[in-house]
C-alpha cells in the first residue's frame, strides 16, 4: 500500500478518465485541481457542454483550471501557487509542457489506453479495434514534452473479443487501469523508478483523431472492416449511411456471412424483423438498430411496424 498521502492535480475529459478521477477523489489522496479545456459550446444541449470532468468537479467543489492554451501564464501561475505533488493525465488530449511538468515533485503521468509503442495518440481504444488487434491494454508513462513517448512505469494487457466495441471495451480496461494508475504512484512515491522502460518489443503505430466523415460507411468494403467501424465508432462519431436523403445511425450489427455474393455493394438483399442484411465486397451485413435524425434507437422490427416501406428489397445504400 502507498503510505505517502499525495497531493494531485487531474487533467483529463471524457467518461474514461472521470473513472480515475472518481477513484482518486474517494481515495485517502488530495484532489487540489483539476485542467480542463474549454466548454463545448457548439452542443445543441447545454447540459452537454461541460465535460464529465467539470461536472464531477463541480458537484465535488474542486478547483477547476480551465484553458485551450496551456501556455497562459495565469494557468502556469494558478498551478504554482497549489504546489502538488504529481499531475495525473487521463484522456487530456494536449501535449502538457515541459514549464508546467516541472512544478510537480513527482512530475507527471499519463495513462494511456494501449500498449505502447503501439497506439500512441488520441483514439487508441478505437484504433485497436479498427486494425482487429487481439489484445490491448494500459500504459502508464512518466510525461515528457512529446505525446505518449515518455518511458513506461506500469503496463498490463486486455483481451479484445471480436464482439467488442468502443463502450465494452473501455469497460474492461477501466479496472485495469486504475490497477496500473496505483502500481505507478506506488513505484514513483517510493523513489523506485530505476527500472523505467520502453517497450522495444512492439512496434510503434499511431491512432490519430478520430473525424465525423470516417465513419460514412462505404459498402465496397468487406464487411469484416465495415464490421470494425460500427464497433469501433460506436461512442462517436457513430457509423452512418444514406437512404432517401436520409442520414441513418448504426447502432448494432453482426456478420451473416464473409463469403462474396453476386449483389451490388450496398444492395439490401433481405428485410426481415431480426434485421436489414446488406451485401458489401465481400460478405453480408446484419443492421439490427439503427437511428433516424431526431428519432431515438430503435430496432429494425420497430422500424418496420411502423413503416414497412422505409427499406425495400434491393435498394442500393449510399
Amino acid at each position: 500500500m502507498l503510505k505517502k498521502k499525495l497531493k494531485i492535480i487531474f487533467a483529463g475529459s471524457n467518461e474514461f478518465s472521470l473513472a480515475h478521477l472518481r477513484s482518486l477523489f474517494y481515495s485517502k489522496h488530495t484532489i487540489a485541481a483539476i485542467i480542463i479545456k474549454l466548454d463545448n459550446i457548439y452542443c445543441k444541449k447545454k447540459e452537454n457542454r461541460f465535460s464529465p470532468i467539470k461536472k464531477f468537479a463541480i458537484r465535488h467543489n474542486i478547483s477547476i483550471l480551465q484553458t485551450n492554451n496551456l501556455y497562459e501564464k495565469k494557468i502556469y501561475s494558478s498551478i504554482l501557487k497549489i504546489y502538488a505533488d504529481i499531475l495525473i493525465v487521463s484522456s487530456y488530449g494536449s501535449i502538457i509542457p515541459d514549464k508546467i511538468l516541472q512544478l510537480f515533485t513527482f512530475g507527471g503521468i499519463n495513462i494511456h489506453a494501449s500498449l505502447l509503442p503501439r497506439w500512441k495518440g488520441a483514439a487508441p481504444i478505437q484504433w485497436a479495434i479498427l486494425s482487429g488487434d487481439k489484445y490491448t491494454g494500459i500504459s502508464v508513462i512518466k510525461m515528457n514534452s512529446k505525446i505518449d513517448c515518455g518511458k513506461i512505469i506500469y503496463q498490463l494487457s486486455c483481451p479484445i473479443n471480436i464482439t467488442d466495441n468502443a463502450i465494452t471495451l473501455s469497460a474492461k480496461l477501466i479496472p485495469i487501469s486504475l490497477q496500473c494508475m496505483y502500481q505507478s504512484l506506488n513505484i514513483i512515491a517510493e523513489s523506485n523508478i530505476k527500472n523505467l522502460h520502453k517497450n522495444k518489443n512492439v512496434i510503434e503505430t499511431i491512432a490519430p483523431k478520430i473525424k465525423k466523415i470516417d465513419a460514412k460507411i462505404n459498402w465496397s468494403y468487406p464487411v469484416i472492416k465495415i464490421d470494425r467501424l460500427i464497433r469501433a465508432f460506436i461512442i462517436w462519431p457513430c457509423c452512418y449511411f444514406f437512404i432517401n436523403n436520409y442520414c441513418i445511425k448504426i447502432k448494432k450489427s453482426s456478420i451473416i456471412s464473409f463469403e462474396k455474393t453476386n449483389f451490388k455493394n450496398g444492395e439490401i438483399i433481405n428485410i426481415s424483423k431480426e434485421g436489414i442484411a446488406v451485401n458489401t465486397q465481400k460478405g453480408v451485413l446484419n443492421i439490427k438498430k439503427i437511428q433516424i435524425p431526431g428519432k431515438k434507437t430503435l430496432h429494425i422490427k420497430q422500424i418496420l411496424n411502423s413503416n414497412k416501406k422505409f427499406f425495400i428489397k434491393n435498394t442500393i445504400l449510399k
